[in-house]
């Protein structure tokens, strides 16, 4: 009779993950529990933000470093779980998500050096910087949420409406806080936030989706 090989260990790897994203969350509590609060509850308190974009903190600093690294883990392993859902894989596979990985970081890089110099070409820091800190301070929230969301996918679940349906609606809240914070300059500049919208926020995301599959 054929032997068959049982790979035990397969899904480790994805365990790995959570406990360094848990690890992260950790080491944010421990210096700086404060923040960590006021930004994973910012999605119900836009108070904080309007108090943070104020104080104007810097991107580099060890917080702001530690939660986009979280928030990195967060959307790499969800847009992993969502690409084996979308090919209808039943094995997670590490070399998979390493392939998404490494997509999403170029496309994060791409993203980020493209609004920095367009932000310095045109001097919008002092003018948008209301809008900045939302959209990061609400990404930062809902990254606590996803956190939740894959721990349940993966462990328990693994319902793919669950995992959508939950993606989708934490995204459509940041999306409807950033409106709600940012309205006055929204109406100001209308033209100009579809433009960007379009550029920065739908037309990456499209080019990313045809890069990973």
């Amino acid at each position: 009779m054929e032997a068959l090989q049982r790979d035990i260990l397969s899904n480790n790897w994805i365990t790995i993950i959570f406990l360094v994203s848990l690890a992260v969350l950790f080491f944010l509590k421990l210096f700086e529990a404060t923040k960590l609060k006021g930004y994973a509850a910012s999605i119900f308190n836009k108070g904080f933000i309007e108090i943070e974009a104020e104080d104007n903190p810097s991107l580099f600093s060890f917080f702001h470093l530690g939660f986009s690294f979280f928030f990195f883990l967060m959307i790499t392993i969800t847009g992993y779980f969502c690409t084996n859902i979308y090919s209808q894989r039943t094995v997670f596979l590490l070399q998979d998500y390493i392939h998404v990985f490494n997509y999403v970081l170029l496309y994060m890089i791409v993203r980020f050096v493209s609004i920095s110099l367009l932000i310095l070409l045109f001097e919008l820091k002092q003018r948008i910087s209301l809008f900045l800190i939302s959209k990061r301070g609400f990404l930062y929230s809902i990254s606590i949420g996803l956190l939740f969301l894959n721990i349940i996918y993966f462990y328990s679940l693994q319902s793919k409406y669950l995992l959508i349906t939950g993606v989708g609606l934490l995204f459509l809240v940041r999306f409807f806080m950033i409106l709600m914070i940012n309205k006055n300059l929204i109406i100001k500049e209308l033209f100009y936030f579809i433009l960007y919208l379009c550029a920065f926020e739908l037309a990456p995301l499209i080019v990313l989706f045809r890069w990973i599959f």
